[in-house]
């Protein structure tokens, strides 16, 4: 109960800062709610790339794309290392010894750039790490165990939000399409469809669980439920010539 009330509140707070510009939510909305929670000035949200690089999605200014393409420039960094350990890198202050033995060419180059903590949240789809919420601030600043429960889901569902987007979903501000319980990326069976359909169609996780969010949408449907047919083989991804993402086929079994 606790985290379903937690993932409402946070969801609730996208949408009314979205309410109050009259647009729909969206990643931009995610990350400055999540920015603000946490007593963070800035924030960005990049995505893996080639060799496993970020590549910024989202940015509040120039100073979080500094932030984003440092760490990219130098191969170091919390936001680097959140990624590759699955786990949520909070940094205190990047002034401190401990973070310039961690990382001595980052660390020393984002304190001249005026940036003291730093907090990365990894985001993923189940064992699969797809990119890295990333919040900075301009003191040093120690996060709180509630607010760091609050910046997981906030970082969930501005994945989910980035998801919608890219599967030409708008996300409606009267709760139509509000997430029910918890961030519907949290079941495992999402997690295992989204690598069945990487298979079946060639292209990568993240893209899958476009299809599979996409799919769900058209066909009015939960997210989970979709997921929980393609796991069981009652829904088959294939490849189209269209590109549409509604290309499952129902009731087929996977030879």
């Amino acid at each position: 109960m606790v985290k379903d009330d937690r993932a409402t509140r946070v969801w609730t707070t996208i949408a009314l800062r979205a309410s109050r510009e009259n647009a729909p939510m969206s990643v931009r909305h995610a990350c400055l709610a999540c920015a603000e929670a946490a007593s963070a000035g800035r924030a960005s949200l990049a995505l893996t790339g080639r060799l496993d690089a970020l590549v910024p999605e989202y940015v509040t200014d120039a100073q979080a794309g500094a932030m984003v393409e440092l760490q990219v420039t130098v191969g170091e960094g919390p936001g680097l290392e959140a990624l590759a350990s699955g786990k949520p890198v909070l940094t205190e202050d990047l002034a401190a010894p401990a973070s310039a033995r961690r990382w001595p060419a980052f660390a020393h180059e984002a304190v001249l750039l005026g940036t003291r903590a730093v907090y990365s949240i990894p985001l993923a789809l189940g064992a699969i790490r797809v990119g890295v919420l990333e919040l900075y601030g301009e003191t040093p600043h120690v996060l709180q165990n509630g607010i760091l429960l609050d910046t997981l889901v906030y970082a969930d569902t501005a994945l989910l939000l980035l998801l919608d987007a890219r599967s030409g979903i708008v996300p409606a501000l009267n709760g139509e399409n509000r997430v029910q319980d918890a961030p519907p990326l949290w079941h495992a069976e999402v997690h295992q469809a989204a690598g069945m359909i990487s298979v079946q169609l060639g292209i990568s996780v993240l893209d899958a669980l476009v299809r599979l969010r996409a799919y769900a949408y058209g066909h009015d449907q939960k997210l989970a439920e979709v997921a929980r047919s393609v796991v069981e083989r009652r829904l088959r991804f294939r490849p189209d010539e269209a590109g549409t993402p509604d290309d499952g086929e129902q009731g087929k079994e996977e030879s």
